[in-house]
């Protein structure tokens, strides 16, 4: 079986320990959405998705709506969804430069800078 995955968004939120949701594909026949990219103590894992509901007893619960039954196949989808994570996340701190003023920039700060009119045309 081959396991394709995809992040459809990063979180960047640090007091949140999800950091990413992502959707996975099996042999091209089904697909999952909703999986979470979670951050704990022991380091990176997913998180299936999942409906919560309220039992006789007025406890709230949560099952979840897809999960592995094999070993295998859960390293397999927890190896795609996390190699994606992290492909994600570097592509976006690529994304991310930061441009530093040169010197003489830094002294026509405040100054107008002349710049030619638009031209328009018709």
């Amino acid at each position: 079986m081959k396991v394709n995955a995809t992040i459809n968004r990063l979180i960047d939120k640090p007091d949140s320990s999800v950091k990413a949701i992502a959707s996975a594909s099996f042999d091209g026949y089904y697909a999952v959405h909703g999986i979470k990219v979670c951050s704990g103590e022991k380091g990176l894992f997913i998180s299936m998705p999942s409906t919560s509901f309220t039992n006789s007893s007025g406890e709230k619960k949560y099952q979840d709506t897809f999960h592995p039954i094999t070993k295998g196949a859960r390293e397999a989808l927890h190896s795609a969804v996390i190699r994606a994570y992290n492909a994600a996340l570097a592509q976006s701190q690529q994304a991310e430069i930061e441009v530093q003023d040169t010197p003489d920039e830094e002294e026509s700060e405040g100054q107008e800078l002349d710049e030619p009119d638009p031209v328009m045309s018709m």
